[in-house]
């Protein structure tokens, strides 16, 4: 067994009333952030589909939703799909753009009268991170997806219809791949770091969210900016820590 038929290994079969493009996906990306399906494998459509015991019609769905999300490149006229590359100073810089994005959407958001549905879906979206951390134990997918709702909710709470584009961004930006630039030793030195982040995250996402309910323009920019800046902080002592044991 090759190294890519290593990592597909550990896919299972999809039950035939799920064979829906968007489950399809959501398999796939719980393994490419694990780590399961590392980056640069490439994904075959006829022996994947055959793995998951889908048609390739589901699953070029599946990729194109990946493909948004950031985490797979289709090239050769759809022929080739592969786990994407998505390395630190990327993401420094995609984080550098949400910081002026997520503080216009949030000063946006606190300047109007925000559906009372909207921020509903916001507050269930801070409870699904907490409950992906409970008892000392993370659920990195699920933390994960709950943040990037969070946040592509908060574009949308802006009511600019151009912001929402950058919806991308946030996508790309959500999936706690930055730790994937690092070796075991890296994951060692930044794991107090980074769970200080996620702690860091609840109370961000409260002080964003009362001040767009309270329509506190200025205090829900300042807030926002801030939450971003925090990633960058991290990104850039990432790229530090990695240039500084390459020697």
């Amino acid at each position: 067994m090759n190294s890519v038929e290593a990592s597909l290994s550990v896919l299972p079969s999809i039950s035939p009333r799920e064979r829906l493009a968007d489950d399809i996906a959501n398999l796939l990306r719980e393994q490419i952030i694990k780590g399961d399906i590392p980056a640069g494998t490439q994904l075959l459509q006829i022996e994947l589909a055959q793995r998951l015991g889908v048609s390739r019609t589901p699953l070029r769905e599946a990729f194109r939703v990946l493909e948004r999300d950031g985490l797979v490149r289709i090239s050769n006229g759809n022929k080739t799909v592969e786990v994407a590359e998505l390395g630190v100073e990327q993401l420094r810089d995609t984080f550098q753009v949400r910081e002026v994005t997520d503080g216009l959407a949030a000063r946006l958001a606190a300047s109007r009268e925000v559906p009372e549905e909207l921020l509903e879906r916001m507050r269930t979206a801070d409870a699904a991170m907490e409950r992906a951390t409970t008892d000392g134990n993370l659920d990195i997918v699920a933390f994960s997806q709950a943040h990037m709702e969070w946040h592509l909710l908060l574009l949308e709470a802006s009511g600019n219809s151009q912001l929402k584009d950058f919806g991308r961004l946030v996508r790309i930006s959500s999936h706690n791949l930055i730790m994937r630039n690092l070796d075991d030793e890296g994951h060692k030195a930044f794991d107090k770091a980074r769970e200080a982040l996620r702690r860091q995250d609840k109370a961000d996402h409260k002080r964003i969210l009362d001040a767009i309910v309270k329509q506190r323009p200025e205090a829900a920019e300042e807030s926002a900016c801030k939450h971003v800046a925090r990633f960058i902080k991290h990104a850039e002592d990432v790229i530090a820590w990695r240039e500084k044991n390459a020697r």
